[in-house]
């Protein structure tokens, strides 16, 4: 039987957080447009469906680790501070959007509460495996690389690059046979005489 253990979390986390998008209990607060993830990020989430992507996280990391509470999750997804000149420190994770996350996934019915924490439901467990099964068999196109716009350097006029080629068909002048006349050693300077001095 194919499990959660069977699949790349990466790949599971991205088919689950598609399937809880058609859920109606797993939806975005207000403040989740604006809001960062922890007090180490400097800035919010790019991904617009990044609520949906972060519940299905919460429920593969309820199914591997639990019984499991908000603190733990908040060092799981926690991370180190940039301080300027002082060395970076580790700061936990947000635990509001964690705390949300748990309680729209156990109105959803995939995660149970009890007096040891947070497991994951039969229900749950049955979702998450029939949806390894089927990654497992279909597995989602790699995500593709964001890459940067390189700015096109202006085109400079013919010529003027240092030790540039010239276009193809078209041959240089050095090329054609016509050498330059060499610079002739102590030019500009007095010509030395035949040892005669000079009338005074």
């Amino acid at each position: 039987m194919t499990t959660v253990y069977d699949v790349p979390a990466d790949h599971l986390i991205r088919k689950v957080a598609e399937e809880l998008k058609k859920r109606q209990e797993i939806k975005p607060p207000a403040w989740a447009a604006f809001a960062k993830t922890g007090v180490h990020k400097e800035m919010p989430p790019e991904n617009p469906d990044w609520w949906f992507i972060r519940a299905a996280a919460v429920l593969r990391r309820v199914y591997v680790d639990g019984p499991l509470g908000v603190e733990r999750m908040r060092s799981f997804y926690g991370g180190n501070k940039n301080r300027g000149s002082r060395p970076n420190a580790f700061r936990k994770g947000s635990g509001s959007i964690l705390r949300k996350a748990l309680q729209q996934l156990e109105a959803a019915g995939l995660i149970a509460h009890d007096k040891t924490g947070r497991r994951v439901s039969p229900a749950g467990m049955a979702f998450l495996d029939s949806i390894s099964k089927d990654v497992l068999a279909n597995p989602p196109a790699p995500v593709p690389k964001r890459v940067k716009p390189v700015a096109e350097e202006p085109k400079k006029a013919e010529g003027s690059k240092k030790g540039g080629k010239a276009p193809k068909g078209e041959k240089s002048d050095d090329a054609k046979g016509e050498k330059k006349p060499a610079a002739k050693k102590g030019e500009g300077k007095k010509e030395k005489t035949d040892g005669k001095k000079p009338d005074a």
